[in-house]
């Protein structure tokens, strides 16, 4: 079960080039309440799904030129335990895009804290760097 939806993670945040970013299929991996804290220089940034949605739409919009061979998101690692349902994981990603005409790569972690309610799993807290 949950490397099916890091599949489906991974698969919703990419898209190829000339291709919508899918909110709606991002939005529905997460809970209502879901806490993301994105890790930046000067601290770490928190902010609902909605605001991270809103936020990359709009850098798909005014920055084309760093999606011309879109974005894709894969996993490389993943440690993980599980109790009752509540999944820790900790999974290494690789990121590509384009920067300056060159294509980037660039390295994270997602850190999840993904529940399991009815059957369904969804991120209830996500911190990456």
């Amino acid at each position: 079960m949950l490397d099916e939806f890091l599949t489906q993670f991974y698969q919703v945040i990419s898209f190829g080039s000339g291709e919508p970013f899918s909110a709606e299929r991002f939005r529905v991996l997460f809970r209502p309440d879901a806490l993301l804290l994105e890790r930046t220089d000067a601290g770490y940034i928190s902010k609902t799904a909605d605001e991270h949605i809103q936020e990359f739409e709009m850098v798909v919009r005014d920055y084309p030129e760093l999606f011309t061979e879109g974005f894709t998101e894969r996993q490389t690692s993943l440690k993980w335990t599980e109790q009752n349902g509540v999944y820790l994981v900790h999974s290494g990603y690789e990121k590509h895009y384009v920067r300056g005409g060159e294509p980037v790569t660039e390295y994270g972690v997602n850190h999840f804290t993904i529940l399991v309610d009815g059957g369904t799993p969804r991120i209830a807290c996500a911190v990456w760097e």
